[in-house]
């Protein structure tokens, strides 16, 4: 879940620490400090795994080969695909190269291609199987202008991360402490990222079939 806090919300609160004055900044200082909020996002993003960016891809196909959404990032977990019987089937996904130490009927997937040309997913042995559902991890959307919603559960974080950085480019030595904080808010969000929903001890995982067993 995001908060509710607009780029505009987070550059006044952190003017009215580094500025002690409570109102958006103008000018250059309201270039820099809105590039700092976006970074800071998308650092958040680069450094850890976090709910906020975790989405699932469903889609109907009819080859091996799959092309994924245009923001994504990196896989979470296994492919699943559903079979004739109304099963999820797991697909573990490898990295391309080793594709050569499996056996050509086992069923797994690989990842090929880059942000700038797009992802595709390679399956090997689909059999008959024709819908996907692969949860990943997404770009974030950013902030890029005075109304963008901030994408994470706690702003604080991109607040303090702006301090820093300002307060670290004035050569303030507050800039350590204010950065550890921003770091501390950071750990805490990836902390309840990685917190199970109460249902999930109750789902039955389909376990990996290999069709020569």
């Amino acid at each position: 879940m995001s908060s509710n806090a607009t780029l505009e919300n987070i550059l006044i609160d952190s003017a009215s620490y580094l500025d002690l004055e409570a109102s958006t900044p103008t000018g250059d200082e309201l270039s820099v400090r809105s590039n700092y909020a976006d970074r800071a996002v998308r650092e958040a993003a680069s450094a850890t795994r976090l709910k906020e960016f975790s989405k699932i891809y469903e889609t109907s196909f009819s080859g091996p080969t799959i092309s994924l959404p245009t923001n994504f990032r990196e896989e979470e977990d296994v492919a699943y695909v559903l079979d004739t019987s109304g099963q999820w089937v797991e697909f573990p996904i490898i990295k391309s190269r080793d594709k050569y130490r499996h056996n050509i009927s086992d069923q797994f997937g690989y990842i090929s291609g880059n942000r700038a040309e797009g992802y595709t997913l390679v399956l090997n042995s689909m059999a008959s199987y024709s819908t996907l559902s692969i949860p990943y991890q997404q770009y974030p959307t950013g902030l890029t202008t005075l109304t963008s919603m901030c994408e994470l559960s706690d702003e604080l974080y991109v607040t303090r991360k702006i301090e820093a950085l300002v307060l670290e480019s004035r050569s303030d030595d507050r800039f350590q402490i204010v950065d550890a904080d921003a770091n501390r808010r950071l750990a805490n969000m990836s902390g309840r990222s990685n917190i199970n929903p109460p249902g999930k001890g109750n789902r039955t995982r389909t376990n990996f079939r290999n069709p020569l067993s």
